[in-house]
């Protein structure tokens, strides 16, 4: 008797991004993040040992603010495209 056919994993629907609810609550900088040089963030003037995803400086508080920045503007995008479609 031949196996039984695979299943491929259901993926879960794609949601709209959505902000954090309290300070922290957006990037994970628990494992990777810490250089032991120090250099200029990207995003403020001030130097870090601690580095982004892509391993550019940033501060943490730093790199979530651009975050939080950049799913705002790509929600307002979203609303008015959404809306000038109406």
């Amino acid at each position: 008797m031949p196996p039984p056919p695979r299943r491929r994993p259901t993926t879960p629907k794609r949601r709209p991004p959505e902000l954090p609810t309290g300070p922290g609550g957006l990037l994970d900088w628990r494992h990777g993040h810490w250089s032991d040089v120090r250099a200029q963030c990207r995003y403020c003037p001030q130097v870090t040992n601690l580095r982004d995803i892509y391993g550019r400086p940033a501060h943490k508080v730093c790199a979530e603010e651009a975050a939080r920045r950049w799913v705002e503007e790509q929600n307002e995008r979203y609303e008015n495209e959404r809306l000038s479609q109406q």
